[in-house]
């Protein structure tokens, strides 16, 4: 008999003649329980509806109610989070990382670690441009601190550009309305992280309408931003001044100044993890 069925039998002082008679309603309940078993995850919930299983519910008389089992739970609690963003672009696997659960062990790690930390604290007031190669760990720690700041209640908005520029594209097109209040909440939000900037397919709309856009308020408005890249300063000016286009290096530098006054440089090092 399972752990669940008998703590409740137990609990509830259930006769064994009790039992007899209510036979079915803890047969249900027990191979419902049995379909858990060694269960991975709601991937693989052998439940008819996932996450969902027949438990007991006694109050002198005996009846079947639904619960939901630990991997519904925390699913649903991950959605609470993801929904609680203003913007956001974090893969679902890692909703629930935040800077009090993360692994930090190489020293260059450690070094930033501090740094998002104190922007938790409340003691950095001026975000971070973070570059260094692939995979060595710029976005992760970038999640795990807007997970915390959104945990604490914050407005936050997680922004991966490239993505972002393309569901900005479509939306401006099918809902102008609803482009303008997305745009103003990520421009007014605590906190913005833009990641892998520079990434994007680059154009005087993601550069002009959009990111200076959103960048010019919240310089004005001291609102922390962070960034991260691939690319240093001087070569991100270098992309974003557009071949063959008038004035292209001017725009550039407008976005660039905006991106040094509102973020300090921050060079991470280390293998790419991801390999």
């Amino acid at each position: 008999m399972m752990d669940y069925l008998a703590e409740f039998i137990k609990n509830n002082k259930i006769s064994k003649q009790f039992y007899q008679d209510n036979y079915r309603i803890f047969k249900n309940c027990e191979d419902s329980y049995r379909l858990c078993k060694d269960c991975q995850g709601l991937s693989f919930c052998r439940q008819k509806k996932a996450g969902e299983r027949i438990s007991l519910y006694y109050d002198g008389l005996i009846v079947n109610e639904i619960s939901y089992c630990p991997f519904f739970l925390k699913d649903r609690e991950a959605k609470q989070l993801r929904s609680a963003f203003i913007y956001c672009d974090i893969p679902e696997q890692l909703c629930e990382l935040s800077l009090e659960n993360i692994n930090v062990e190489e020293n260059s790690s450690k070094g930033l670690y501090i740094e998002l930390a104190d922007i938790l604290e409340g003691k950095r007031q001026k975000g971070l441009y973070i570059h260094g190669q692939m995979g060595v760990g710029k976005t992760y720690l970038c999640i795990a601190l807007a997970n915390s700041l959104n945990m604490k209640k914050k407005s936050v908005s997680f922004i991966k550009v490239n993505d972002f520029v393309n569901n900005m594209r479509k939306l401006i097109i099918n809902d102008s309305l609803a482009y303008e209040r997305l745009i103003r909440k990520i421009k007014e939000g605590d906190y913005l992280f833009i990641d892998d900037i520079g990434a994007e397919g680059i154009s005087a709309y993601s550069r002009d309408d959009l990111l200076f856009n959103i960048l010019d308020y919240r310089l004005e408005h001291h609102l922390l931003t962070v960034f991260t890249s691939n690319l240093d300063r001087a070569s991100l000016e270098k992309i974003y001044a557009l071949k063959g286009e008038s004035g292209s290096l001017m725009h550039a530098k407008r976005l660039l100044e905006r991106i040094r006054i509102l973020s300090d440089d921050y060079v991470l090092s280390g293998e790419n993890k991801r390999i």
